[in-house]
């Protein structure tokens, strides 16, 4: 028993120290496919899309709660691994984590998005296209809006990122 226990433990070990790796690489890809993302939802264009279309929306949903997942796990490491320490950099990275993690999390950036593209559809009803500079003020508007929301969000992921390559995680 007490052998099959340090093999669990060892593996454990060996686990935890290969995701420690990896959460580093996770961290990079996800960042790097949110700056992408954002930088279209920011824009007419990418509501628009993001408003309708169901495939583009269900991406956008899928990659922050990959995002939140990793965040969950990076805080996870980075608790354990700085628990006795004072290290500046790994508090910080706890606490742009939890910021993340309470002020911008899915179902607070659906409710956001659904109610600007609520304001992008009543616009297009309204004003439409054809009546040209009210319905572009009015977007002009939304696109505002949505692209300080949009820079909080991604301003936290992207410092949660630069977090992780301070950190010592193996």
């Amino acid at each position: 028993m007490r052998r099959l226990f340090f093999v669990f433990f060892f593996t454990v070990v060996l686990f935890t120290q290969a995701q420690d790796e990896d959460i580093v690489a996770i961290i990079d890809d996800l960042t790097v496919k949110w700056d992408k993302r954002a930088g279209e939802l920011g824009k007419y264009t990418g509501l628009k899309y993001y408003c309708t279309s169901d495939k583009y929306r269900t991406e956008t949903v899928e990659l922050l709660d990959k995002i939140h997942h990793y965040d969950t796990v990076l805080y996870q490491v980075v608790t354990e691994k700085y628990k006795d320490s004072k290290d500046k950099e790994a508090q910080a990275t706890l606490d742009d984590i939890l910021t993340v993690e309470t002020e911008y999390t899915t179902p607070n950036f659906k409710t956001f998005l659904t109610e600007e593209c609520t304001k992008f559809k009543e616009a297009g009803e309204e004003y439409g296209t054809q009546s040209g500079s009210k319905f572009y003020k009015e977007v002009e508007k939304i696109e505002k809006e949505l692209n300080k929301y949009i820079s909080k969000i991604t301003e936290r992921i992207d410092l949660i990122d630069e977090h992780v390559h301070h950190l010592k995680l193996d």
